[in-house]
């Protein structure tokens, strides 16, 4: 990612030009909308006349009508929303939902006159506004852009997280002692024998998974919350770290883990050699300790339990192996997902999967893991044999290997276990396991696709830990994990919309005109460009979560990071949230009310008949900034900018006003339409 200058060491006066010529630089934009930009860097010109500050103000004439229900004249009164709530009140991709009227609930017409057409369903577009003439920045705005700008330094403000008690400095060293002094399997030996990893009460097992700090660095509290809190192995969980980061993160805030070789400090091993045989050597190992288990990766996404599947599965004694499949080969084991009793069928299962791995070093374990299985099938069910020969690399020399105790096993459905690379969860969905290619084909790809299907639970917070045991309630900051947030951190920046109701949160990509094709783009893929820019460009500014707006094409509803590779956009300091964000309750302020105070802003096109050069405000008053429930229609300020003011003064302007203005600055919810 192209990074730009390194700021300086006292602060100075910083256009919006670069600040957005900075962020349209990183080099993760699709090819698809990538267009020339030249980024000029501008600078705001102290000689011209500045324009009064504080425009005339407007409100509606009518007051809000009451949400409640009731009867009047014969007729049913409609409640009353705020336009943006179509957004929280449909999923992003329920059409139907969007398109309907929603009989007894009447949405606000945009606010802002920028749409000559009304709103699309006739009614009458807002009346036009008195406009205060803007010719320079207003000088109570220009401490705002006196930030420094460079995409070396962290953003001016975060968006923070919570996390779990550390552990005591003496646990701390204790733990780092015993991942280098012990080999992995007096490591598993001591968290056994300590009652630090007990066996679950409903199933009689014990559960591990196997990870690096490629998923830890920012999911290792949200996996062990979600195990002790979804999958309901509490106490009964460890983890098998195959790096040193991964060991110390864990040693530090005292999660069980045991310290494969890989992450030993003078150990030189690949880390992909590392990984091949790990799940078949901690399996073999729980078996001849007589433990059963239950095991499943860092990439797999718990719903609700699924100790009630277990406990049925294995309540016949005659049950070995219980393993999940893929949704687009319901018979192919996926092996991010398994169960297993200790016995002797399963002792030698997995004494051969550790021995076929060593054979065929290249050969995937899920490969070995699956035909091994479908061995002991033939060997139970017709009493015959199986070469293996396909896809091993290179065949075993063991071929096939004496099976002398087949075990018996079975599937959890495709419904149960969703895995794939676009996973369909259901009613009956336990857990999603993302398979995915690009462009998600990383684990931040997985994490991404986890969090656009409701799985990512995110680590709730201390307050809720502390809570739980008892202990006395902390305060509103203390609250921030990825869905529930209180206080000054729940800070979130949209797309807003115009056309109709239901565009809001969502953006247009361009599209070539049927009609001429070669001459005549109907959305501009520059506006397109400019618009993505800007919106994470506010968001890293102002310290704002960003919601990814739904991208319409030609095609149809897409996702932005089909388009946009949100990592590096992680790497420069901007935090997002999944397109559907808004619609999941547990994200809301309480359980009524999304967002408790919401300003919103617009600016025209800077070149377009009739509503060129405005730029516009709206925002509840400053006593109800921080209340329960947001002022609807709240204060309005509209700003012309006077001809002959060059661009980057007024786009230096409507920079500076979301942090400058109060009201802006302390809403929850910060609506944004670059109109360009």
């Amino acid at each position: 990612m192209t990074r730009s200058a390194a700021a300086s060491s006292s602060p100075r006066r910083v256009s919006a030009g670069t600040w957005l010529a900075a962020i349209l630089s990183i080099s993760a934009l699709s090819n698809a909308i990538l267009i020339s930009f030249a980024g000029r860097r501008t600078s705001l010109d102290p000689s011209a006349p500045s324009a009064p500050s504080r425009p005339a103000r407007e409100r509606d004439d009518g007051r809000p009508r009451s949400g409640r229900r009731g009867e009047r004249d014969g007729r049913r009164r409609r409640e009353r929303r705020p336009d943006w709530r179509h957004a929280v009140d449909c999923s992003v991709w329920d059409n139907a939902c969007l398109a309907s009227s929603h009989g007894d609930v009447e949405y606000d017409i945009y606010p802002f006159p920028l749409s000559r057409r009304g709103d699309g369903t006739g009614r009458t577009p807002p009346p036009q506004l008195r406009h205060a003439p803007l010719s320079d920045v207003p000088p109570e705005w220009r401490d705002a852009l006196n930030v420094v700008n460079s995409l070396d330094e962290p953003p001016p403000r975060t968006v923070g997280y919570v996390y779990p008690p550390e552990a005591s400095a003496s646990e701390r060293d204790a733990c780092m002692r015993v991942s280098t002094d012990l080999a992995w399997e007096g490591q598993l030996d001591g968290l056994l024998s300590s009652g630090r990893v007990e066996r679950e009460n409903a199933t009689g097992m014990v559960a591990f998974s196997v990870g690096d700090y490629n998923y830890a660095f920012d999911m290792l509290h949200d996996f062990h919350q979600m195990n002790s809190e979804v999958v309901g192995f509490d106490g009964s969980f460890f983890l098998v770290a195959l790096d040193r980061r991964t060991v110390e993160m864990a040693c530090r805030y005292g999660h069980p883990v045991v310290a494969w070789p890989s992450a030993k400090p003078d150990d030189v091993t690949k880390l992909k050699r590392a990984v091949a045989n790990t799940k078949f050597e901690v399996s073999s190992a729980l078996i001849s300790r007589e433990i059963d288990f239950f095991f499943y990766e860092m990439d797999v996404w718990f719903l609700r339990s699924p100790k009630p599947h277990l406990a049925s599965y294995f309540s016949d004694v005659d049950r070995d192996v219980l393993a999940s499949s893929h949704m687009n080969d319901p018979m192919a084991i996926n092996i991010g997902v398994y169960a297993v009793r200790a016995n002797e069928r399963t002792k030698e299962y997995f004494e051969l999967c550790v021995r076929m791995a060593e054979e065929s070093p290249g050969t995937h374990d899920q490969w070995i893991m699956g035909q091994l299985l479908m061995l002991a099938w033939i060997k139970r069910t017709a009493g015959g044999s199986m070469k293996f020969d396909r896809l091993w690399k290179p065949p075993p020399k063991s071929n096939p290997p004496e099976m002398n105790f087949p075990p018996r096993w079975g599937l959890f459905t495709t419904l149960e276990i969703a895995a794939g690379e676009r996973p369909l969860p259901s009613a009956r969905t336990l857990a999603i396991h993302p398979l995915t290619e690009g462009p998600l084909k990383k684990p931040f790809g997985k994490k991404v696709l986890a969090k656009e299907l409701g799985a990512w639970h995110g680590f709730v917070g201390s307050s809720t830990q502390s809570s739980s045991s008892g202990g006395s309630k902390l305060d509103d900051d203390d609250v921030a994990g990825y869905y529930v947030r209180r206080g000054a951190r729940r800070r979130y920046l949209w797309m807003d919309g115009h056309d109709s109701p239901s565009s809001y949160n969502a953006l247009q990509s361009f599209e070539w005109d049927p009609m001429d094709a070669e001459s005549y783009v109907v959305n501009s893929a520059s506006a397109f460009r400019w618009t993505v820019a800007v919106l994470l460009a506010l968001a890293r500014r102002t310290g704002r979560t960003f919601v990814m707006p739904k991208l319409i094409g030609e095609e149809g509803a897409h996702f932005l990071w089909t388009v946009l590779d949100f990592e590096p956009v992680e790497e420069m300091g901007v935090d997002f949230r999944e397109t559907n964000f808004p619609h999941h309750r547990r994200s809301w302020r309480s359980e009524e009310v999304p967002y408790g105070s919401v300003a919103r802003t617009a600016l025209a096109p800077l070149y377009d008949v009739d509503r060129e050069g405005t730029m516009y405000v709206q925002h509840s008053s400053s006593d109800e900034v921080r209340g329960s429930e947001p002022e609807r229609d709240g204060t309005i300020l509209a700003w012309k900018i006077v001809n002959g003011t060059r661009d980057e003064i007024a786009l230096d302007a409507w920079w500076a006003l979301h942090t400058a203005i109060p009201e802006m600055d302390a809403a929850e919810l910060l609506l944004v339409n670059p109109h360009f």
